[in-house]
């Protein structure tokens, strides 16, 4: 998920939740101690959230987790999406395989990343 579509899917929870709890972007605001247009803005996918702010953001809009406010993490590929990727008949099957262990190695090196970042 690219930087700008976590900002978004942020953006559209709070103004989802805001709009269920019946506040305006001022009353949210005030509650969070941010100005009414960092409340637009951040609606809008438009502005950088500091952490403090996603934690009294989280408050304000009676969320019993900060992560009720973030963006499910998409996903991992599984092997069936790996074949349906692989399923176009010009590529033989020897190479299909190829493409499948450079994947795999691919992801298995993203994994690893992630896992000691």
């Amino acid at each position: 998920m690219s930087d700008e579509a976590i900002y978004k899917a942020f953006g559209q929870a709070v103004a989802t939740r805001r709009k269920g709890l019946n506040l305006t972007q001022a009353t949210l605001a005030a509650r969070v101690g941010i100005s009414r247009a960092s409340i637009a803005n951040i609606e809008s996918g438009r502005q950088n959230v500091l952490l403090h702010h996603v934690y009294r953001l989280a408050s304000a809009l009676e969320f019993s987790k900060v992560s009720d406010l973030l963006p499910a993490q998409p996903k991992p590929s599984t092997q069936e999406d790996l074949d349906m990727i692989l399923s176009d008949e010009t590529v033989t099957a020897r190479g299909k395989a190829q493409i499948t262990d450079l994947i795999a190695s691919a992801l298995a090196q993203r994994g690893g990343a992630k896992a000691g970042s």
